[in-house]
């Protein structure tokens, strides 16, 4: 059984699992008459806060967990992936997921769109042990793909530390035809607009400051920029809470994020420089992020380079404070690939997810290489028979089936807002 939590009502957010096995299904969890949003005191049936955006990395296949709270999706699910229609069969760990959830008058969580976006897209452009050069971008990436070498191009996905490198956690082929850069626009101190080291011309100047996406032509380190916009959720219709993962560090009374965006924070919380977390957020009327609690998040894709250190200076932030100790290991499960099937095709049990499909990798936490096709179905339809859920954010073991067996992410974190 899940111990419970020793935390205070709005100190933490529980462990954000995106496309993960429940551990919830498995203890088969009782709803009470709080059906709100884990750590934050909302209670019934949601009525009157609208949906609740969640912007993360795929780290598993099965479905979007929340608390422990299923977001389920029709197989015929929309899915858009930097702005092409696809369908679920093209989702892949590692990529950065946006969607909105709903809850409806049963308890269930459920999305009705499906977004991926990437952070850079185009040529690579320099290469080092660690390391990838993409439109100005630094990435932070150990895969070992025999296609990636200068000149090919790539879409990267991950998050930005606050020092401007893309930590990714999925780099896979794409075409040539396509370059877009996603990040915080910056004025040098010569007047030039830059997103990392990319300089735009043709831009909106008066986006600087902010998350800016921006598609072009690039020639000599500039690009002509064909068109561009803000990034600030409005692509999250219906969202007035938000729970982000983000590379996170304090300014004053604010959180700044690494991919470019503030949120405004009172408590005491002081996160070591670059330290990955989830912040749980209100989004108002003006777009003004208010913070009500964050969560460590312990293990990712690519959590092999989480901390690397930025080209041309020491090793990157410390780790997570801490917090109430690490989650229990979770029980026996199957073989960590999508439904049906292990990362390298291996089979793991019966499951009524989509048939994986082909292309991409990711990388392998524990060496930093890539663990081969991975399989394809998106998050998943609800597996066949038991869940083999990994370990809770308080720990918690996994029963037997087909799902993910693995140990749950660090406790939370110290310092936050009661």
């Amino acid at each position: 059984m899940k111990r419970p939590p020793v935390i205070s009502r709005r100190a933490l957010l529980a462990a954000f699992w995106l496309a993960g096995t429940s551990l919830a299904g498995a203890q088969g969890k009782k709803r009470g008459s709080d059906q709100g949003i884990g750590g934050t005191g909302i209670t019934g049936s949601d009525q009157g806060i609208g949906g609740t955006g969640i912007v993360g990395v795929i780290q598993r296949f099965g479905s979007i967990y929340v608390n422990g709270e299923r977001v389920g999706y029709a197989a015929d699910v929309p899915v858009r992936i930097d702005g092409e229609a696809a369908s679920a069969k093209a989702l892949r760990i590692g990529q950065l997921a946006r969607v909105v959830a709903q809850r409806d008058a049963g308890g269930t969580l459920s999305t009705k769109r499906i977004d991926v976006t990437s952070e850079v897209t185009g040529p690579v452009e320099q290469m080092k042990p660690g390391e990838l050069t993409v439109l100005g971008q630094k990435v932070a990436w150990n895969g070992r793909e025999s296609w990636l070498k200068p000149g090919a191009h790539v879409a990267v996905f991950g998050l930005r530390r606050t020092d401007g490198v893309v930590v990714a956690s999925l780099v896979q082929q794409h075409s040539a035809a396509a370059t877009h850069v996603t990040g915080p626009l910056e004025r040098d101190r010569s007047g030039t607009l830059r997103i990392g080291d990319l300089k735009l011309t043709g831009v909106n100047a008066a986006l600087a400051g902010q998350r800016v996406y921006a598609e072009g032509q690039v020639a000599q380190g500039v690009m002509q920029v064909a068109r561009s916009r803000a990034d600030d959720f409005s692509d999250l219709t219906g969202a007035n809470r938000l729970l982000i993962e983000a590379y996170v560090r304090r300014v004053g009374n604010d959180l700044q994020l690494g991919s470019g965006f503030v949120a405004r924070d009172y408590s005491r919380f002081s996160p070591a420089a670059d330290t990955r977390v989830v912040v749980n957020a209100q989004l108002s009327g003006t777009r003004e992020l208010r913070v009500e609690s964050v969560q460590s998040v312990g293990k990712f894709p690519g959590s092999s380079v989480r901390s690397p250190g930025t080209p041309g200076r020491g090793s990157g932030g410390g780790g997570p404070g801490s917090g109430h100790g690490p989650g229990g290991p979770g029980g026996p499960g199957g073989g960590p690939g999508g439904p049906g099937g292990g990362p390298g095709g291996t089979p793991s049990g019966p499951s009524g997810g989509l048939p994986p499909g082909g292309g991409g990798s990711a990388p392998n936490p524990a060496t930093g290489g890539s663990t081969g096709p991975e399989p394809g179905g998106g998050f998943g339809a609800p597996g066949g028979g038991p869940f083999g859920g990994g370990g809770g954010p308080f720990g918690g073991g996994g029963g037997p089936g087909g799902g993910f067996g693995g140990g749950g992410p660090p406790g939370g974190m110290g310092g936050g807002r009661r």
